[in-house]
């Protein structure tokens, strides 16, 4: 009986550059969150959260969302809303 193998194809160059913006972007929200946490501030730690959703990833929001929950505590209600995926409208002309 053989093994079977799963072979994975190399990643584009377009994939690369997104899995680094998503690490620099899921850095740079972390931090502006724990900042926010740290003075209080629950509005802009919500406004946070929500760019992680809408310009990162539904990991990267959920992430940053589960950070806030566990530093502020499960008995406050958090409220994010969610964006619609946006589509690339084609320039007719």
């Amino acid at each position: 009986m053989s093994a079977l193998s799963t072979v994975t194809a190399p990643k584009t160059l377009r994939e690369k550059g997104a899995d680094s913006f998503h690490a620099v972007l899921g850095t740079v929200l972390t931090a502006a969150l724990d900042a926010a946490l740290e003075a209080g501030d629950h509005p802009k730690a919500i406004t946070i959260i929500n760019r992680g959703f809408a310009e990162g990833t539904p990991q990267l929001g959920c992430a940053l969302l589960c950070r806030a929950i566990e530093v502020v505590g499960a008995a406050r209600t958090w409220t994010v809303q969610l964006a619609p995926q946006t589509t690339i409208r084609q320039r007719q002309g």
